[in-house]
């Protein structure tokens, strides 16, 4: 559903939807990479492992596949001594095991950001987006996200407050020490959809300038008479990480798809510069911004 694939990636409430992450999903990952890379070294099998720690073989393939939310320090130290790590790499590990089940901002939202999007944007360290239907949602205003919600359908106003603070929260990954690089490529058809109306709209793109003119994000737009393009399945996401591997975000309705796998992301990257080159280059973007603005 493109319409749900394009509208900021912060959902309206759904049944059933996904709880969010409990902790910092990166950071596990990161983890989860290093035991499975340390057991390997160690020549040990899962069974192997299973039998030396009186556990389940299940819990360890749940462990070194990502199939459990947190992996407890005991446990991350219990394996350690087990692999026999030098006690400079265990503590740091050991270390790692305890900020990954630290909870972040978006915790207090999880009745408002399902999934593990925002955590996963939360930690990135660069940011590539390709949107169709809307502003990319960590480029909207307060007043255009309020719109967009009144627009899907919810009408408690304090539903709608909350979730527009949720998704202006978002934004404080620009004033971190270190921002992530931010693009973002915007079909043209989005700008000239009146959300809001004339004044939120002009709100709206006066913005866009201004986070390009600050440097805070690299915008391009896809202008109509580019024709048909690389994008036309939806919109996506593409999450850089320092140590990690990327990961491929598309929404869907009840929370979306994560794909990781190499010839995946090969995709998308190669989708994302596809798009790149039919739109109009960042120079000629904000030229045409200011020139909407009138």
């Amino acid at each position: 559903m493109v319409a749900l694939a394009c509208q900021g990636y912060d959902l309206p409430v759904r049944r059933n939807r996904p709880m969010p992450e409990s902790g910092h999903p990166v950071r596990r990952r990161h983890l989860i990479r290093e035991l499975k890379r340390l057991r390997l070294e160690a020549d040990l099998s899962q069974e192997d492992v299973a039998k030396e720690m009186g556990w389940n073989r299940v819990k360890l393939h749940r462990i070194e596949h990502g199939r459990t939310q947190t992996v407890r320090p005991s446990d991350v130290r219990a394996l350690l001594d087990l692999y026999r790590v030098p006690d400079r790499e265990r503590e740091a590990l050991i270390e790692l095991s305890k900020r990954a089940r630290e909870r972040g901002w978006w915790h207090k939202y999880s009745d408002v950001l399902p999934g593990s999007y925002v955590s996963l944007e939360a930690e990135a360290s660069a940011i590539r987006t390709y949107e169709c239907v809307v502003v990319p949602g960590l480029l909207q205003t307060a007043d255009y996200a309020s719109a967009i919600f009144r627009g899907g359908g919810i009408e408690d106003e304090k539903e709608i407050k909350r979730r527009v603070d949720a998704r202006i929260t978002r934004r404080n990954l620009f004033t971190r020490d270190k921002p992530p690089a931010f693009w973002a490529v915007i079909d043209e058809a989005t700008l000239l959809r009146e959300v809001g109306g004339p004044e939120v709209m002009r709100e709206q793109v006066q913005h866009l300038v201004d986070m390009r003119r600050q440097g805070a994000a690299y915008i391009q737009i896809l202008p109509l008479k580019a024709g048909a393009h690389a994008g036309t399945n939806g919109a996506f996401v593409i999450l850089d990480f320092p140590d990690p591997s990327p990961t491929v975000f598309i929404e869907n309705d009840n929370d979306g798809l994560y794909l990781e796998e190499e010839h995946e992301l090969r995709r998308y990257s190669l989708v994302f510069d596809l798009i790149q080159a039919k739109a109009l280059s960042v120079e000629e973007s904000l030229e045409y911004l200011e020139q909407l603005m009138g």
